[in-house]
């Protein structure tokens, strides 16, 4: 799998964004946004993906290319499934 999401334990950011080999923190509205978009297409969970951590050419860049090498359906799967067991531990 080449996305997920993981509660940090202590800190100012409540969760990472594991994408490959980085690891991008996520604040509370970058969950809200993916939150709202849990239910939704594959395309659209990529997208708010792109727009919550693609915040440099490379990211948006290594994102497309993580995107594209595995099954959409998939990996959108693995992200809505990190996205709701976070907001349970809320």
């Amino acid at each position: 799998m080449n996305f997920s999401i993981r509660p940090t334990a202590q800190g100012i950011y409540p969760a990472v964004c594991h994408v490959g080999h980085l690891y991008i923190p996520l604040t509370e509205e970058n969950l809200s946004r993916l939150a709202d978009v849990v239910e939704a297409s594959p395309d659209a969970v990529y997208h708010a993906l792109v727009e919550v951590v693609g915040i440099s050419p490379y990211l948006t860049e290594h994102l497309a290319r993580l995107w594209a090498v595995g099954d959409a359906a998939e990996q959108a799967r693995a992200l809505q499934e990190s996205v709701r067991a976070l907001e349970v531990r809320t």
